[in-house]
């Protein structure tokens, strides 16, 4: 997961203006001989919108007929301007946005359907299949995923001759390794998505879900963590630090083992050359699982669709897919290119590859903050709030009910 990846969109009153200045409505057709232009929408600055603008200038420069030109939407600001924009059918003709939103937009009426497109051109049995079904809807595509990341648990290898594989062996390693104010183990606990994304597929090894969050099951996801919080094999400030600074507690080598995003690999490799690492599944109750996250090419409805989906195959290629990955440092979603040696030859990255194919997507729809602040708060309740896990996750669930039910 990128740091933004995971969209958790803030629906913020925005001027109808700000729409009017990205999105193009018909003006993409052109007159009769004229070239059509389309507009992309997107929220990438520095080198990931580099990458994407060598990108789009490797297309035009093979168009005769088509240029894509980019417009860069603030990534707070994305879900808004777009919903506004569809009430008028005023959406921009290609859009970038993030992986677990697609249903959402896709049901808002912001996405056309694409399903024929995906199924002639032979991408719908190349993609894994959790991440296909997170751009269907009624089991047809309404976007494609650009490239996606995942959370995994790292660990030192200095310390750590075999990475745990279930919850037993994390709790009794991690406690081995607690000493001397070093951690065995952390995870961010923060009142954002990095709390939720980094406890949530915990829930999910045991075969629950946000639905039935007061079953035994869900609630031993939680007490996990308590118990090793108030053994103090967690550090205390993990209520305080998101993912990205529980990395540098890892490199800094003052924990063994974290909940780490795959996103957080250049900054790692980066601030700690000679540190001995790798990563693995995070440990399991039933099963593996982890958060996909990422992001997700899709089609304005209404706009341009044959001319955008020359584009969105053009960026599919699996050549081309390669060449996106290796220079954003994002992980495939299409099984072909994650068979690439540049990810089965790399201990690091053949292991995410893996994680991505089984990982699942965590979109809550126009709900999404509402759930999400319920899930961290739940955990923040059980560390350091004076409830147990049960009451926490309860209360939780009070309030998620109605909103996945809506």
């Amino acid at each position: 997961m990128n740091k933004k990846s995971i969209i958790f969109s803030t629906f913020i009153v925005i001027s109808l203006i700000l729409v009017g200045c990205g999105a193009n409505g018909n003006q993409s057709e052109g007159s009769s001989g004229d070239k059509v232009t389309l507009t992309l929408w997107h929220y990438w600055s520095g080198h990931l919108e580099e990458v994407l603008q060598s990108n789009v200038n490797d297309f035009n420069e093979t168009q005769d007929g088509i240029e894509v030109e980019l417009t860069f939407v603030p990534y707070n600001e994305l879900t808004q301007q777009l919903l506004i924009g569809a009430t008028s059918q005023d959406v921009p003709d290609i859009i970038i946005g993030g992986i677990n939103e697609v249903q959402f937009y896709a049901k808002s009426g912001i996405l056309e359907n694409i399903n024929e497109q995906v199924e002639n051109s032979g991408l719908a049995t190349g993609i894994y299949e959790n991440i296909a079904a997170i751009h269907k809807i009624d089991d047809e595509f309404h976007g494609l995923p650009l490239h996606t990341n995942a959370v995994g648990l790292f660990y030192n290898k200095d310390l750590v001759d075999e990475p745990p594989v279930n919850w037993d062996e994390l709790t009794n390693l991690a406690t081995d390794l607690t000493e001397d104010g070093k951690y065995g183990f952390s995870a961010s606990a923060h009142n954002s998505q990095h709390g939720t994304a980094s406890w949530i597929p915990f829930l999910w090894s045991t075969g629950s879900g946000v639905e039935d969050l007061g079953s035994p099951e869900a609630i031993s996801s939680l007490e996990l963590w308590k118990n090793m919080y108030d053994e103090s094999i967690m550090p205390k400030e993990i209520l305080q630090k998101e993912l990205e600074e529980v990395g540098v507690d890892f490199y800094n080598e003052r924990v063994a083992m974290i909940i780490g995003g795959s996103w957080m690999i250049p900054a790692l490799e980066e601030e700690a050359p000679d540190l001995n690492w790798s990563v693995a599944q995070i440990p399991k109750d039933q099963m593996h699982a982890s958060v996909v996250g990422g992001e997700s090419i899709a089609i304005g409805k209404g706009q341009s669709v044959d001319e955008a989906w020359q584009f969105i195959d053009f960026l599919m290629e699996p050549e081309r897919q390669l060449e996106w990955l290796k220079a954003t440092g994002n992980f495939p979603a299409i099984s072909e290119v994650a068979n690439d040696p540049y990810f089965q030859d790399d201990e690091v990255r053949k292991v995410f590859a893996e994680v991505i194919s089984t990982s699942q997507g965590y979109g809550w729809g126009e709900n999404h903050n509402e759930v999400n602040t319920a899930i961290y708060t739940a955990i923040q309740e059980a560390l350091v709030g004076g409830s147990t896990s049960e009451e926490a996750l309860k209360k939780a669930s009070e309030i998620i009910q109605p909103l996945i039910e809506e």
